[in-house]
């Protein structure tokens, strides 16, 4: 046949040389380095993958990747004997490298393979293929550094050798780079076992025990660090862990580790930096000066000739790791030594580069980045600039999720303001003054850019104008009603002054804007009002992220709130509760609003101790965003509390602290008032009280005294002043609980017990339906022994009143010991239904479609749950409970 003829080389082939005498260390397994640690879980990889016939192990120079394989090597489980090649650059030579093959075969036992000749490739080829295919066990074949060029001889050879030489034959490939084999064949087939950059990452479990074995006890947070810092890059741990060893402290040493450590920059400048051609080594340090960077990056930092040096660079280099849609960035640890290289070798290119990536990153409408570079740049008059004309003001003042620029901008040199022709380093700086707490600071940096805002073209005037504007209003600056009023529309005419669309892409500033109209209502007393303002900003703050959605939905529950409605409050503070909160933030990002709501639903339903906890963080919140109103409903609240748990001395001192500051909001001062005529009540103090009430009047004030009309037993006089608060619809659902409750009061003093059970019945349908119960707790002292006496008034309502502690029985949900009765799952409260009905297990199988024993595992659930051991009692229990 013509395969078994000798044939000269094709053309193009290299003509195999002589083989060359083959060094022993070349075709012998590495020896156990004294540091190693045995990595299971790649041990296991490497087990698995050996099973087919192709792992590649693929990283970084000081990825681990030989080591990793040669301690499997030794120590795992193989399916056969190993046969390792170690390569070096010259190794790649045919004749060289079927030289050390076979030398490497021959030691694992493979004692027929074929000697490289000059008979040419095709024949060795076939006679080493024909040789493995013959054996009966398996053998491994390592190639460390196997690293041919693409379509070379070398690499086609190799990959039909795989092939033909069966199953009998399990390559293992290691290189920096994927080899030039067909790869996506074997993957197709599920033939090829990949271990990357990623798996080859030490985690934390490893990174400790590499720590001990230097004797060196870390901190967790210091595993962490090291993790965090290297990415589990295998060599940069094992330099920290050198330098740790001796260190006086080595958890300090871990905190401040990175790719700067001159052990660290010496490794990576000789394995990486320097092995590259210039134009390489060019591009990487330029590129260094970036976090992310695409093809069109490359070409503005390095020239337009860098796109094919990085297309080679993205394919070839280990270190640059996709991020996503044609983006890359360094290895964190390549990235910094790249970057104090740079600096050594240029420092005078580190500016002009990151002007570079400012203007690119401008075009592109990155502006944080575009920001970042012109501060590194040392131009902050440029960034303040980008800041201000890009309309990015609030990522400043923290309107939106992202925060990257207020650590940015901290510190602006004075020579930036000193020298600042235009208003936007002040105005950036006020933005960063009012982040940092610093009134003062904000007010004299704002007063100097409002001055510079004169001599503005308008091109850059409406968007300074719209940066005052809205530094003003996060501060809230203003002290009269109508300068807030006129600050909030100009603010709105300034975002409608801006290029068609824009408004559109600041939903942040829009859901500021609607949001302060709804605070402007609130202040006015027109909670109504208020509530259709937070409405119509909604969408614009479902847009603009978490914190301005958290924002309007605590503003619509407080305006709920105060009409009465803690129902509909308590619906939005459960929406509120689904979305993130991030509470180190200048700007509230723990937004008081929606603590204060929630702290007023907690009270009205009797819940003090929630209650006092969302008062905690309303006075936190607002310590970061002062807001005059909200801290007033806070101090209002307070006092509420104080009187529900029995101290209202502590109260009306806190009253009469805020009742000086309602002035200007007259609607507050009656609540006051309110506030006030129940504490004195509580403090037998009841001339004092009715003086308060009659101040306060409206259906209110009635209710107030009304009780204090009780309190001197004066019940006729109670009853006349109830009575049109409890016919009144419109008023607020609480203050008619509370007329209804006072009027069964009045009845069952008198004796009229069915008026009685009828007023308090309707106390208790519009309690419990409004979630209001606070009333119903400070009347304890006369509802208990009626509810007692009248158990079938009480029991359509024992959830509701065993919340308040008023008997009956609570929610399973709410229940203490869960250990004794726990909530049912839908599907036990399915087979609780059927329970009841007399059905046998068969038939409650049946019917729910399952089998037998689920249904025993469900039973077995409920009778746990419920306390019992029979199904009688699960039955009767539940029905007690009302679960049936």
């Amino acid at each position: 046949m013509d395969e078994a003829l000798p044939r000269d080389p094709a053309p193009g082939r290299e003509r195999p040389r002589a083989p060359s005498p083959v060094s022993a260390a070349k075709v012998r397994v590495p020896g156990r380095r004294s540091w190693f640690i045995t990595r299971q879980r790649l041990m296991e990889r490497l087990e698995k993958g050996t099973r087919g016939p192709l792992t590649v192990v693929t990283g970084p120079p000081g990825a681990g990747k030989s080591v990793a394989v040669a301690s499997w090597a030794t120590t795992g489980r193989r399916p056969g004997p190993v046969a390792w090649v170690s390569l070096d650059e010259p190794d790649h030579r045919p004749a060289a490298f079927w030289s050390l093959v076979v030398a490497a075969l021959g030691q694992a036992g493979v004692a027929d393979a074929p000697r490289p000749s000059e008979r040419g490739h095709d024949i060795f080829c076939a006679q080493l293929m024909f040789a493995l295919s013959g054996r009966a066990a398996p053998v491994v074949l390592v190639l460390d550094d196997f690293r041919p060029p693409a379509g070379s001889d070398l690499a086609r050879d190799v990959a039909r050798v795989l092939k033909g030489a069966g199953p009998v034959l399990r390559l293992v490939l290691i290189s920096r780079t994927d080899p030039p084999l067909p790869l996506h064949r074997y993957r197709l087939t599920g033939e090829l076992a990949e271990i990357r950059s990623a798996d080859l990452a030490f985690d934390g479990g490893e990174t400790r025990a590499l720590l001990a074995h230097h004797g060196v006890s870390a901190t967790p947070a210091s595993v962490s660090a090291l993790c965090e810092r290297t990415e589990g890059w295998a060599a940069g741990l094992r330099l920290a862990a050198m330098t740790m060893e001796g260190h006086p402290n080595p958890d300090g040493f871990a905190a401040a580790f990175a790719g700067d450590d001159h052990a660290v920059v010496d490794y990576l400048v000789a394995e990486v930096l320097n092995v590259q051609p210039a134009a390489v080594r060019r591009l990487l340090l330029r590129l260094s000066v970036v976090e992310r960077f695409d093809a069109e990056l490359a070409a503005e930092l390095a020239g337009p000739d860098a796109s094919e040096l990085f297309a080679n660079l993205v394919r070839e280099n280990a270190f640059v790791l996709p991020v996503d849609h044609g983006w890359y960035r360094f290895h964190s640890v390549l990235g910094a030594a790249l970057n104090l290289t740079l600096r050594q070798e240029h420092p005078a290119d580190a500016a002009m580069l990151h002007r570079r990536a400012a203007e690119w990153f401008s075009r592109t409408k990155a502006l944080e980045e575009a920001a970042r570079h012109a501060v590194l740049a040392g131009d902050p008059a440029y960034a303040s600039r980008l800041i201000v004309d890009g309309l990015a003001i609030g990522r400043v003042l923290g309107l939106s999720d992202g925060r990257a620029l207020l650590p940015l901008l901290s510190d602006l040199p004075d020579r930036a303001l000193a020298g600042a022709a235009g208003p936007e380093p002040h105005l950036v700086a006020a933005a960063v003054s009012l982040g940092q707490g610093d009134d003062t600071g904000r007010a004299a940096h704002l007063s100097r850019a409002e001055r510079l805002l004169a001599d503005l073209p308008d091109d850059r005037a409406i968007p300074a104008r719209l940066a005052a504007g809205l530094i003003r209003l996060v501060a809230a600056c203003p002290e009269r009603q109508q300068d807030l009023r006129d600050l909030v529309h100009d603010l709105d005419e300034s975002l409608d002054a801006l290029p068609h669309g824009s408004r559109h892409d600041l939903p942040e500033l829009d859901a500021l804007v609607g949001y302060a109209y709804g605070l402007l209502e609130l202040r006015t007393g027109r909670p109504g009002r208020a509530e259709e303002e937070f409405k119509r900003a909604l969408p614009a703050a479902e847009a603009g992220g978490d914190l301005q959605h958290r924002r309007c939905l605590g503003g619509l529950a407080l305006a709920g709130a105060l009409q009465g409605g803690f129902r509909r409050a308590a619906r939005l503070m459960s929406a509120a509760a689904q979305l993130p909160e991030v509470s180190t933030d200048p700007a509230g990002r723990r937004v008081a609003a929606v603590h204060l709501a929630c702290a007023w639903v907690a009270l009205e339903e009797a819940r003090l101790d929630q209650a006092r906890d969302e008062l905690d963080k309303v006075r936190v919140a607002n310590a970061d965003a002062p807001d005059a109103l909200l801290s007033a409903l806070h101090d209002l609240l307070t006092a509420r509390l104080d009187v529900a748990a029995g101290r209202p001395d502590r109260a009306l001192t806190m009253l009469d602290t805020i009742g000086g500051d309602a002035g200007g909001m007259p609607w507050f001062r009656r609540r006051v008032r309110l506030a006030e005529a129940e504490a004195h009540l509580a403090g037998d103090a009841p001339a004092e009280a009715r003086d308060a009430a009659r101040d306060a009047g409206g259906a209110e004030g009635a209710v107030a005294l009304a009780r204090v009309h009780l309190h001197e037993r004066h019940p006729a006089a109670a009853s006349r002043a109830v009575r049109p608060v409890r016919m009144e619809p419109s008023a607020p659902a609480a203050v008619r609980v509370e007329a209804w409750l006072l009027d069964a009061c009045l009845a069952y003093r008198e004796e009229d017990r069915s008026r009685g059970r009828r007023s308090l019945e309707r106390a208790l349908r519009l309690g419990e339906r409004e979630k209001i119960g606070l009333p119903f707790v400070g009347a304890r002292s006369w509802l208990l022994p009626v509810l007692r006496r009248d158990p079938e008034l009480s029991r359509p309502h024992r959830r509701f009143l065993g919340q308040l502690g008023l008997g009956g029985t609570p929610d399973l949900g709410d229940v203490a010991a869960p250990a004794v009765v726990g909530p049912l799952s839908k599907r036990e409260l399915e087979v609780l239904t059927l329970l009841s009905r007399m059905l046998t297990t068969d038939e409650i199988a049946t019917e729910m479609y399952i089998s037998v024993n689920t249904v025993k595992t469900h039973l077995r659930n409920i009778y746990r749950k419920l306390a019992v051991t029979r199904r009688g009692e699960a039955v009767r229990r539940a029905r007690r409970y009302r679960l049936l």
